[in-house]
């Protein structure tokens, strides 16, 4: 699986919608966290801001859209999504990229 961090921001961080949404989510046993080819690692929410950071691990780019589609498209939630490599993977790379 690839890794992915999320940096999300809401359109209004005072909206009382948006608040809402990630409480009932986190409440409701955060449903779309885990699903075939998508799992989320780690959540940090920035209630000062109306943003916050996941990091994932996916098969693809799809997966990570099928998690961040609800909020994008139902709130208005912007995310960037940001493509990563594990520690093993970075050095693998680099390591490989040296005997080139």
């Amino acid at each position: 699986m690839a890794r992915f961090m999320i940096q999300w921001s809401a359109p209004d961080p005072a909206s009382e919608e948006y608040a809402k949404a990630i409480v009932d989510y986190i409440k409701g046993g955060k449903p779309m966290d885990e699903f075939a080819g998508f799992k989320l690692l780690a959540r940090q929410i920035h209630p000062h801001t109306g943003g916050g950071v996941l990091l994932v691990e996916a098969d693809n780019l799809a997966a990570v859209q099928k998690h961040t589609y609800p909020w994008t498209k139902g709130l208005g939630v912007t995310a960037e999504i940001i493509p990563g490599l594990s520690d093993e993977e970075f050095v693998e790379l680099e390591e490989g990229l040296n005997k080139v």
